[in-house]
């Protein structure tokens, strides 16, 4: 077995400062670098992997790179509609050119996740527009509820950084929080800010069913035993965490050897017995984590300090989208 690797959070930092503007690199860095940033990652991964266990349909729609984006397009349609126009709102056309336009799903990717999200319970048809040619989509309540849980645990892990400063309180409290907040990051980006562009070797997991999952569990768990300034190697029943988050081993087993020829593994994987990440994915990985929950924070602060000046208007009195009332 391999020995541990030292590390530390800066290792990669030359490397990752020439992919961005020196700006956004300031704003990654500023969040990294808190001292309870690695507190972060341990509340990540204990609250997110338990959120997406064994829901097959919510891996099946959420956890690829893709997916997700064309998610926050979803309720971004759904949320931001014209009622005196019938063709706007959340159609399949209307999402189909929006992902096509964003380079992020094709049109027949776009038909299929709906499909899927249809059947499972998540969309459903919602009144006649005015034109029987337009069929609008609705996100159901257990839709709102799933993506509201998410938003819920992203603040709860900016909380565990940031700890004098919670949101995740706010957003318990006010049911309209989670809607401002994520028009906000989908305006940001519909202008262009894209998470994975900055950080390919995350993409090579985030980019494959399952790949999320497995890359925080494994930077985690490595972090966890290898007490935060080394890279211990780790090893994964691949059957049973397949069986967890919808994937077969086969499916993980080649993820993990691709991700060992392109450099971003330290020694050939066992089958899951023996997985060494390379300080460059680590680093890599962490930075984006920062990005991301940065790009939240950022919006979830802003949608506070909104509501409170707007404390009897909008945002905080706007009404809630049809679906987020009971059903």
């Amino acid at each position: 077995m391999p020995a541990a690797k030292a590390f530390s959070l800066d290792c990669f930092d030359g490397e990752l400062a020439r992919r961005m503007s020196p700006l956004e690199w300031q704003r990654i860095r500023t969040l990294r670098d808190h001292p309870g940033f690695l507190d972060g990652l341990a509340r990540y991964g204990a609250l997110m992997p338990d959120y997406f266990s064994h829901n097959i349909m919510l891996n099946r729609v959420v956890t690829e790179a893709w997916r997700f984006e064309m998610l926050v397009y979803t309720l971004h349609l759904h949320d931001q509609r014209d009622p005196g126009d019938p063709r706007s709102g959340l159609t399949i056309a209307n999402l189909q050119r929006l992902c096509a336009a964003q380079k992020c799903a094709s049109r027949g990717r776009v038909l299929a996740i709906l499909g899927i999200m249809t059947v499972a319970g998540y969309l459903r048809r919602s009144k006649p527009t005015g034109d029987g040619r337009v069929v609008l989509l609705e996100p159901s309540a257990a839709f709102i509820d799933i993506v509201e849980g998410w938003n819920q645990r992203i603040l709860a892990i900016g909380d565990a950084i940031v700890a004098d400063d919670p949101l995740a309180p706010w957003h318990e409290a006010h049911p309209r929080f989670g809607w401002e907040m994520r028009r906000l990051g989908a305006e940001g980006l519909l202008r262009g800010w894209k998470l994975l562009d900055p950080f390919p070797e995350v993409n090579h997991f985030v980019s494959r069913d399952g790949g999320w999952m497995l890359l925080l569990s494994c930077v985690a768990e490595t972090m966890r035993l290898g007490g935060r300034d080394s890279l211990v190697p780790l090893s994964i029943d691949l059957k049973a965490f397949g069986a967890r988050f919808g994937v077969s081993r086969s499916h993980l087993r080649r993820l993990l050897e691709s991700a060992y020829a392109a450099g971003l593994l330290d020694a050939p994987p066992r089958n899951g017995a023996q997985i060494v990440l390379s300080p460059v994915l680590v680093a890599s990985f962490l930075a984006c984590m920062a990005s991301e929950l940065d790009y939240y924070r950022g919006h979830a602060l802003t949608t506070r300090d909104g509501m409170k000046a707007g404390r009897d208007g909008v945002p905080a009195a706007a009404p809630l989208p049809v679906a987020q009332t009971p059903l």
